[in-house]
């Protein structure tokens, strides 16, 4: 008898530990490559593609360290990411490809370059189904490098991600 209840007790608490993880599991996110607005009239810099894909993944690691979003991989899809651009004014046109990518939310940043010294870096976190603001992280960053994108962003996930756990798939606009 007590081999029984045993068996029961731990067939519950494994029914149980197995489904906590899976109701823990960080929602997809189809995290899109920075890109940038530059309204400086200044050339860009040689390094720009190179410092907007290290942005990127910078990002992609954060938002994943935070474990609230896990990134789902792009790659598949780079044809229609690139049909996308510039996503910072297309009208929400990469909602279908993050859907496609079986993603909950969509993640769009931006650099809007002003100056080789002053450039405003925004993160957008949209629920990818409705097309609904979660997010805004925004802030200025200073300096046109490698180390002032690195640390744009880390800034803006650390200090600008609101609080709360991201809401579930289909949530209403803050």
């Amino acid at each position: 008898m007590r081999s029984r209840t045993l068996a029961r007790i731990s067939a519950a608490a494994f029914i149980a530990v197995g489904w906590t993880g899976i109701a823990a599991a960080a929602p997809a996110a189809a995290i899109f490559p920075f890109e940038i607005f530059d309204t400086s009239g200044e050339a860009p810099q040689p390094d720009l593609t190179e410092r907007l894909a290290m942005a990127t993944r910078v990002l992609s690691e954060a938002l994943e360290k935070t474990g609230r979003y896990s990134p789902v991989d792009l790659a598949p899809f780079g044809a229609e990411v690139a049909a996308t651009s510039p996503r910072y004014r297309c009208g929400n046109c990469f909602l279908p490809v993050a859907r496609q990518a079986g993603a909950a939310f969509a993640i769009v940043p931006v650099v809007h370059k002003v100056s080789s010294l002053i450039s405003s870096m925004d993160i957008w976190i949209l629920d990818a189904s409705s097309g609904a603001d979660v997010a805004h992280l925004g802030g200025q960053i200073r300096g046109d490098t490698a180390e002032a994108y690195e640390h744009g962003v880390r800034f803006l996930v650390r200090n600008r991600l609101p609080a709360d756990d991201p809401p579930d798939n289909g949530a209403q606009s803050k």
